[in-house]
């Protein structure tokens, strides 16, 4: 059976847009956001951020990162964000998803909103660990976007 749903997460983040998109769309400030918690990570092992481009990365428990995903990026522009991802474990496609980031200055520094329209091939509790996961990610980004830094 196959199930989609269409997730928004929305936060008012205390830096430049210049500065979030650099944090979002270079390799090593990704893989320190991107996993929910410190008993996860995500080794990306391929990036290239550009129209066209591909990342392949591996997540999961810090001891065994078993799940796979491979996104291909759509627009790379820095007030939007587009890629899709798949998500397979042990060689079976669990997800599909098509990912928008849309970022615009705010009174705070930057507006990001994120749209994840999802087909799930898992059923409709990996909407759940996407919702979780997703949200996890964006609170470690804005504390990395918040610290100061020398530009």
């Amino acid at each position: 059976m196959v199930d989609y749903e269409t997730l928004v997460l929305e936060r008012d983040i205390a830096c430049s847009p210049d500065r979030l998109f650099h944090l979002m769309t270079d390799r090593e400030s990704r893989q320190k956001w991107i996993a929910p918690d410190d008993s996860s990570v995500v080794i990306i092992d391929r990036f290239e951020c550009r129209p066209g481009g591909c990342e392949e990365a591996r997540c999961g428990p810090k001891e065994m990162p078993e799940f796979n995903t491979v996104g291909v990026f759509h627009v790379v522009t820095p007030d939007f964000l587009s890629f899709t991802e798949t998500l397979v474990i042990g060689g079976d496609t669990m997800s599909v998803s098509l990912c928008g980031h849309e970022l615009s200055a705010s009174e705070k520094g930057t507006r990001l909103r994120v749209t994840l329209q999802i087909t799930s091939l898992a059923g409709r509790e990996l909407f759940s660990d996407f919702r979780g996961g997703w949200s996890a990610a964006l609170d470690n980004l804005i504390a990395l976007a918040e610290v100061p830094y020398l530009s």
